[in-house]
């Protein structure tokens, strides 16, 4: 049985050709259980933990650079999503993925820890949870559905033909959401196939982090707070209960439809409503001041917005219903040319009916107040509402079925009202 065959193997080959034999074992059954082929020959090899996390911040980085993605995190910290690393933690945690196992810049070469898949597997001992008392029992080793969560991500790069990382917060949700969820839903796969048990298994698990004691989701998501927790889960959780919807209501064919279709955060959580087209924003609007240059765009999305507002104000119901009938947002920082100096971030939103820009104005405003006790929110004309917390001035303007947030320095804050 496999056991004894690789028991052999171990006498007469190196470690690192041991590993890559594993994992090409292990994916011709990952081949056989999702109906597709691996377009080259698998390949892994053995690194330090440092290695493996320096490898997931190029791939980060690959898709967003270091100025781009500090831009970004001041923005966000702008308008309360987090603070100024938030942007960058979640890029970063997402691109690192398991603990133990990763993958190389280019999205092909598995990274294993020295002490995964480790021939040590193969020596009974004393311990209840002995890893060579399940290979015996079952022929499968523990680390097996990790290789398998991580050849779903090959997989997913192969379709593609580039990394499923996105470059605006909206598509990198939904996109890691899918893209979890199917690696997630792959490897409980895999792990009830192996062990031989015939039942219905997506009944039996309801969170990856059920079973192999935790090692289907990343440690650090135990220990995120507030924003950074709110999105991961949705990646990690969310993704795996509409991936499981999908399976189960047409297989793998579903699932796929599903992936390709519903490419936005609010089509991933809304599988009743059909895909929508956000709207387009063909031009960044002026800059709030002289001498600024447009240091990124980005677009934050309905599940951002829930988790920014239900974070804030401590409302979950808040949270939904400021997320509910959006339509598109673009969420634009501007700062000083020669990157020195205070730089200001403007948000347009915009939404399906002027109720649900209204919705999400009253939204904005209770993040405001939670944010700034103690300061009011002060109209300043039909629609607009302006804090002054500091040395920044906070501005939300309501027109029709459109939304703008804008956070600058209060020295700036000088344009005519609409």
């Amino acid at each position: 049985m496999i056991p004894l065959l690789i028991t052999l193997a171990l006498t007469s080959a190196s470690p690192t050709t041991l590993l890559v034999d594993e994992v090409q074992r292990i994916g011709a059954r990952v081949e056989a259980l999702r109906g597709e082929s691996f377009a080259r020959p698998l390949d892994a090899v053995r690194v330090p933990d440092d290695m493996r996390r320096a490898a997931a911040e190029i791939r980060a980085l690959n898709v967003l650079p270091r100025e781009r993605l500090a831009a970004r995190g001041r923005a966000w910290s702008d308008v309360g999503l987090g603070g100024p690393d938030s942007a960058r933690n979640l890029l970063l945690i997402l691109a690192a993925d398991l603990d133990d196992v990763g993958l190389g810049p280019q999205g092909q070469q598995l990274l294993v820890s020295v002490d995964r898949l480790h021939p040590s597997d193969f020596e009974p001992t004393d311990r209840p949870d002995d890893p060579a008392t399940l290979l015996l029992l079952t022929g499968m080793r523990p680390d097996e559905p990790l290789v398998c969560h991580l050849l779903a991500h090959v997989l997913q790069r192969q379709r593609s033909g580039r990394d499923v990382l996105e470059g605006t917060t909206d598509r990198l949700l939904a996109s890691m959401a899918w893209a979890e969820g199917e690696a997630n839903l792959m490897a409980v796969h895999y792990l009830f196939n192996e062990i031989a048990v015939r039942t219905d298994v997506l009944s039996l698990v309801q969170d990856p982090g059920e079973v192999l004691d935790g090692s289907l989701l990343p440690s650090q998501l135990r220990r995120l707070r507030g924003v950074e927790a709110s999105l991961a889960t949705f990646v990690y959780l969310e993704g795996f209960n509409q991936a499981v919807k999908l399976y189960r209501a047409g297989g793998w064919e579903a699932l796929n439809e599903g992936m390709a279709e519903r490419r936005t955060t609010r089509d991933l959580a809304h599988p009743e409503l059909p895909p929508l087209s956000p709207a387009s924003f063909p031009e960044p609007p002026a800059p709030p001041a002289d001498g600024l240059r447009l240091a990124d765009v980005d677009t934050l999305g309905q599940q951002a917005i829930v988790a920014l507002v239900s974070t804030l104000t401590g409302k979950d119901s808040l949270g939904l219903l400021a997320g509910e009938g959006w339509a598109g947002d673009r969420l634009y920082r501007w700062e000083p040319d020669g990157g020195s100096g205070e730089g200001g971030t403007e948000w347009i939103t915009r939404w399906t009916a002027a109720q649900a820009a209204r919705d999400f104005d009253y939204a904005m405003g209770r993040t405001l107040e939670a944010r700034f006790p103690g300061w009011t929110l002060e109209p300043r004309g039909a629609g607009v509402r302006r804090l002054t917390a500091g040395e920044r001035a906070y501005s939300i303007e309501r027109s029709g079925a459109e939304v703008r947030v804008r956070v600058v320095p209060v020295a700036w804050d000088a344009r005519p009202l609409p």
